[in-house]
């Protein structure tokens, strides 16, 4: 990777960090204003240090995994369509391939976040997340570190072998989801009635984390309901709807505990004495590798 991808993007780095903790605030500030329902301030407290060490990690690690993921895949000879080939320049032609972009780049995550529920491996992983109880805009950081670091490969080698883009594209579009996701993990009763198709809302994702039978292993797109509708996994969220949330028999209490969650669990998996941990406490209904 060239220095001046490097400075370029310690430079975009600096300002999608303070986008972040920017959403944040404002969203955090909607929350406190109009709550969907009361969280215990303590509940806020680690969930708080357990996001301070994940939004660095995101704002410095995850763009230069894309961008090097990107990086490395084109110049093996992938990136078979050019959308400025195809007459994708200015100002405006640039908002449509991004809008295109960002509705192609959804559908890898769509099949990404279904991996990770399909997935007894991977899911450990993405356990730290859904065990929240009381969802709120700190519960887009409590991914675990090892997602967030598995998450933009995944989704950056398909865009890169699929698309001519620039890696440094690549890395800036792997952040937007997380700044965006703030929104959508609100406590905050908010959905878009007869547009809930068009775009993920608060009350669309709660779905997702909710403890319903109904609602499990649904709504998995992150920003474009499209895909969940096309593979049949939408559900259209019931005027101020707002389900209990977060994993039957799984409670975070530390930061070591959230830390050490996925690798705790597999070793239930393994250990001999533990089979009935090997398929339970289980969240999802699809089926598992």
């Amino acid at each position: 990777m060239s220095s001046a991808l490097l400075w370029f993007l310690s430079i975009v780095l600096g300002d999608v960090f303070l986008l972040m903790c920017g959403m944040f605030i404002v969203v955090g500030l909607l929350e406190y204003f109009f709550p969907a329902q009361p969280i215990p301030r303590r509940h806020y407290a680690l969930n708080l240090g357990y996001a301070f060490v994940n939004v660095v990690i995101i704002g410095t690690i995850t763009p230069f995994l894309s961008a090097g993921t990107a990086y490395a895949i084109q110049k093996l000879g992938f990136g078979f369509v050019d959308l400025r080939a195809l007459g994708f320049g200015g100002l405006g032609s640039d908002l449509v391939a991004v809008g295109v972009g960002a509705l192609i780049w959804d559908f890898f995550q769509y099949w990404e976040h279904r991996l990770f529920h399909g997935s007894r491996i991977f899911w450990q992983m993405h356990l730290l997340h859904h065990s929240d109880e009381h969802m709120n805009v700190t519960t887009e950081a409590r991914h675990h570190i090892l997602e967030f670091v598995l998450a933009p490969v995944f989704i950056s080698i398909p865009t890169a072998i699929i698309f001519k883009v620039p890696p440094v594209h690549i890395a800036i579009l792997s952040l937007f989801p997380y700044a965006w996701n703030y929104l959508v993990h609100a406590n905050i009763n908010l959905g878009f009635g007869p547009l809930w198709w068009l775009l993920v809302s608060p009350n669309y994702h709660r779905v997702h984390h909710s403890l319903l039978p109904e609602h499990i292993d649904r709504n998995f797109a992150n920003w474009f309901p499209i895909w969940d509708i096309v593979f049949g996994t939408a559900v259209n969220p019931r005027w101020r709807e707002c389900p209990p949330t977060g994993v039957a028999g799984v409670s975070v209490q530390s930061l070591v505990q959230a830390f050490l969650l996925p690798f705790s669990r597999w070793l239930r998996m393994i250990s001999p004495r533990s089979q009935d941990d090997r398929v339970a406490p289980q969240r999802t209904m699809l089926p598992r590798s």
